[in-house]
């Protein structure tokens, strides 16, 4: 819904302040707009000791209302708004078999100013830092909804478990290593040329992020998107206090991308690699291990007829759980649009772990911890399947 409203009377009030500065710009419409989706989906899964179902809102693509504003100032410079807020009943990268509904959450999305003109786009608030989403390039239209290179906003709070009882969490050892998510940041993004853009962004923690992008469609019909990254953590994974000193540090820097090609006949493939280098130490969680790095890297085959997608897709996360643990993904998509609003789809997802890891803290006579010791950790696989529906208004 676009809403043209003239604000007769504060236009004026403007006017006439402007002109005791000695400027008088023109009154401008101002647009505005209402939009949102719900986005509510079902997990079953078996993870080898125990089946369970969980009916959860999706949260790689959320539930959520936003508002957007925009004015021109003059024919080449345009300011505006954008505030968005997701609202999570019982997310589903938080649900686990046997437990409870984790209730409801909100998040603000975003929440940023921004000018735009022939130079490009500035934003400043919280919004995707510069290289959000560039683990996420595929153009089969299931990214989101089952498929893609996307495992631990889906189901990442599932667990292995092994013949003891005993469990490691899936998103511990699983990721796409998707950047640094949503950020109260300053972001610039340039104009595009001939479908190649550049993202830079400073994040509040000394972070930075930086994110060339293509997309372009070809005469004879074939569509390519392709993105690449490079981030420097900053402070933002260090425990660290006023003074500086710093209890914990996973500082990192990540490079990678993702690219997608789409075919005129509907054929479409992605791939997707991630690298993430630690440096110093690496303390997750009070493991008190260190580690050097980890990879992520996922492709996929689909295929779009008419309101059909489907895809076939395979990902592997390395030595993130563990130094030698693989998690690996394997599974088939599905997407039916009942409208071009109201998209219903399904997938099957297989997960193995290896090499996985468990930690017991290791502590002195006062209590305090003083290392980990590490045992191994015999993963039995998990099935799971992963259907909903998403409905976007306006």
């Amino acid at each position: 819904m676009s809403i043209k409203a003239q604000y007769a009377g504060l236009a004026t009030g403007l006017v006439s302040m402007a002109t005791v500065f000695g400027a008088a710009p023109a009154a401008h419409a101002l647009d505005f707009k209402i939009s949102g989706q719900v986005n509510r989906a079902v997990i079953a899964a078996d993870n080898g000791k125990s089946t369970d179902a969980g009916l959860v809102d999706n949260g790689s693509s959320p539930t959520r209302f936003a508002f957007k504003g925009s004015q021109d100032v003059n024919p080449n410079l345009k300011v505006g708004f954008d505030y968005e807020i997701a609202v999570f009943v019982n997310k589903s990268g938080t649900y686990d078999i046997n437990k409870g509904a984790t209730g409801t959450s909100t998040d603000n999305r975003q929440a940023y100013a921004f000018f735009q003109g022939n130079y490009g786009k500035l934003r400043f608030g919280k919004t995707d830092g510069a290289a959000n989403s560039t683990s996420k390039v595929d153009l089969s239209g299931l990214t989101d909804l089952g498929g893609g290179s996307v495992v631990d906003d889906y189901f990442g709070g599932l667990s292995f478990v092994n013949g003891n009882g005993g469990t490691v969490g899936l998103s511990s050892g699983y990721s796409n290593f998707d950047a640094l998510s949503r950020q109260n940041t300053v972001r610039y993004d340039s104009p595009s040329f001939n479908g190649a853009t550049l993202s830079i962004s400073y994040d509040q923690g000394q972070a930075i992020e930086v994110a060339p992008r293509y997309e372009h469609k070809f005469a004879n019909g074939v569509k390519v998107a392709a993105a690449v990254d490079y981030v420097d953590s900053g402070n933002q994974k260090k425990d660290i206090n006023q003074a500086g000193v710093v209890k914990q540090n996973q500082y990192f820097h990540e490079f990678g991308g993702s690219a997608s090609v789409l075919l005129p006949s509907g054929l479409n493939f992605f791939a997707q690699y991630k690298r993430r280098n630690y440096h110093d130490t690496y303390y997750d969680s009070g493991k008190f291990i260190s580690q050097d790095h980890a990879q992520s890297y996922s492709g996929g085959i689909g295929y779009i007829r008419g309101k059909n997608h489907i895809q076939a897709f395979f990902g592997q996360t390395d030595d993130l759980q563990s130094s030698n643990s693989q998690v690996r993904n394997y599974g088939v998509a599905y997407r039916y649009d009942l409208l071009k609003s109201v998209n219903m789809y399904a997938s099957y997802h297989h997960l193995t772990g290896d090499n996985l890891a468990s930690y017991t803290p290791v502590t002195n006579g006062s209590g305090d911890q003083v290392g980990t010791s590490v045992g191994s950790f015999g993963a039995k696989n998990m099935n799971v399947v992963f259907a909903g529906v998403r409905v976007k208004f306006f």
